[in-house]
């Protein structure tokens, strides 16, 4: 198999040899002022609830949903958003119809193919209907865990 020697890491004078591009340190360097825009897991609604139920949609659906379209068994790793959200505020969050799971591979390619159109398409209004349902439905979940609460306590907590 050909083999291509390793090249000085494209960071000015450092001397590091790579495959390509950067070596790990000055990748690192180069992503903090983005992360530092994001925010962190926790700031973004990816909070420990996050994980359990991340977990549990996994066991659930074990293959990545796009390569099970293409007759191609590959584990998924990642619970994806179909459409976009903005925090776990976003009343898009929780319902598991938004939900889907997926490998790397393929989240890598959505979230550059896809979820820029479909923020836009949120912009305008074009998720509306799935917006109200959801919205809907946590009000009512809300309502109920309240009335149970009084019922079961004879009293509100």
């Amino acid at each position: 198999m050909p083999w291509q020697p390793l090249k000085r890491c494209s960071y000015p004078n450092c001397r590091e040899r790579v495959k390509s591009g950067r070596c790990e340190q000055h990748q690192r360097e180069a992503r903090r002022p983005q992360d530092k825009q994001r925010g962190t897991r926790t700031q973004r609604g990816y909070s420990n609830r996050w994980g359990r139920y991340r977990l549990h949609y996994l066991k659930a659906n074990p293959l990545c949903a796009h390569c099970l379209q293409q007759s191609i068994y590959t584990p998924a790793t990642i619970v994806d958003h179909i459409i976009p959200i903005q925090g776990d505020a976003d009343v898009l969050f929780w319902p598991a119809s938004n939900h889907q799971a997926l490998c790397q591979t393929c989240h890598n390619r959505k979230t550059v193919q896809t979820d820029p159109i479909t923020k836009a398409k949120r912009k305008q209004g074009i998720y509306r209907e799935q917006e109200t349902e959801a919205a809907r439905y946590r009000d009512w979940l809300i309502k109920e865990q309240s009335l149970n609460e009084i019922t079961e306590w004879g009293y509100q907590k």
